[in-house]
């Protein structure tokens, strides 16, 4: 790992933890995450308190973003709620004006649970929409109706956090595409600051996602997945929600700052089951079945089980790709000296075709996908990276 702290210098960090408890396990969720299991929350809550107290040692003690994931974080109650969050401040020193994010599904968001996290210090509660459709909701596992999404949006939006996100997910079985848009207006009404819309992943090992190959209920027309994005987009920047990365739109200064390290190349730590962490130039992932994390923690054993060390090929590349699925782009230039690589060196007539396409639009050394490029990113990234 020599030369990572110079290719990788981290002055502050972002913090996720993990918390993988839910209702049910959702047909189209990859997530480390376990239904039906809340009893073991508080041995859950000892280890995720002995991983930070002691490994990742070399993670900077400042964090200036804390991000709750699952799973379903929603389901702890407001004392096991702040004792996680105390669990992260006891280690890191978190800036003052941190944002602090938990996520959460309709069902456990109640207002008990909602004032519990803003008295925990939570800024940003991102709400599991995914669909107002209950036909579609049922179909993909969600214990939450349509109803009962916009009930927990309005009790978010008063419960006086400083950004309320929804996420929605594009193309489930089911869903009546053409009328994709009117479901994000209806969403745009609760009021707010974060939006994100994400394609259907049918690629993926999950049942929803076996069953979409198999040919029952999708997958969804590309056509019709395609103008089902641009009328959310349309929904969305008409309401004053701008994207900012290809799957993400926000007002002015409601983006997600946590999950803008991913996307800049920034340094996180991460904590919990299956929980990944980018530190000092290097890659790590946790252990991701609960009770072999659980044991591990307990034995007084570091609960990574898999690390990729610093290399700066590959670290440039990421970082290229990340960047290109911002709105503002990526200084190519930049990630180059970074990480004393090319990585335009025998792909710059890749670069020229996407150029003369339309689809990548340069401004000196900064380079950005245009709308038609991000609706062909993944392409693009294998044939020019």
């Amino acid at each position: 790992m020599s030369g990572t702290v110079a290719a990788c210098p981290e002055p502050s960090v972002g913090v996720y933890v993990h918390v993988p408890f839910c209702a049910s396990r959702c047909g189209y969720c990859d997530f480390a995450a376990v239904a039906g299991r809340d009893g073991e929350i508080s041995s859950y809550l000892e280890a995720i308190e002995a991983e930070i107290d002691v490994f990742q040692g070399e993670a900077p003690g400042e964090a200036d973003t804390i991000f709750v994931g699952g799973g379903t974080p929603s389901r702890l109650a407001p004392r096991e709620m702040g004792r996680l969050l105390s669990a992260v401040r006891n280690r890191f020193a978190v800036a003052r004006g941190a944002e602090v994010t938990v996520e959460g599904n309709p069902e456990s968001l109640t207002a008990e649970r909602l004032a519990g996290m803003e008295e925990a210090g939570v800024t940003r509660v991102c709400v599991g929409v995914q669909s107002l459709d209950d036909t579609v909701l049922r179909r993909a596992g969600r214990p939450h109706d349509g109803r009962g999404a916009v009930r927990a949006l309005r009790r978010a939006r008063r419960g006086g956090f400083e950004s309320v996100a929804a996420d929605l997910i594009c193309g489930l079985p089911g869903e009546d595409l053409a009328r994709f848009g009117e479901a994000v207006r209806r969403v745009v009404e609760e009021g707010p600051d974060h939006v994100s819309v994400y394609l259907l992943e049918t690629d993926k090992d999950t049942p929803l996602a076996r069953e979409v190959r198999r040919g029952r209920g999708g997958p969804q027309d590309d056509e019709a997945l395609v103008s089902a994005y641009e009328a959310a987009a349309d929904v969305l920047e008409g309401a004053g929600l701008g994207l900012y990365e290809i799957s993400n739109f926000a007002r002015p200064g409601h983006e997600s700052r946590h999950n803008l390290k991913y996307w800049r190349d920034e340094p996180y730590a991460g904590f919990g089951l299956g929980a990944h962490s980018y530190l000092l130039g290097a890659r790590r992932a946790n252990e991701i079945d609960l009770d072999r994390y659980l044991a591990r923690v307990s034995a007084g054993l570091d609960p990574v089980v898999w690390a990729e060390p610093f290399d700066g090929a590959r670290r440039a590349a990421e970082a290229a790709i990340l960047g290109l699925r911002l709105r503002e782009g990526v200084d190519l230039a930049a990630i180059e000296r970074r990480y004393r690589v090319s990585l335009r060196e025998g792909r710059r007539e890749a670069w020229e075709r996407a150029e003369e396409a339309g689809v990548v639009e340069r401004e000196g050394e900064r380079v950005r996908l245009t709308p038609g490029g991000r609706l062909r990113s993944n392409e693009l990234f294998a044939e020019l990276i």
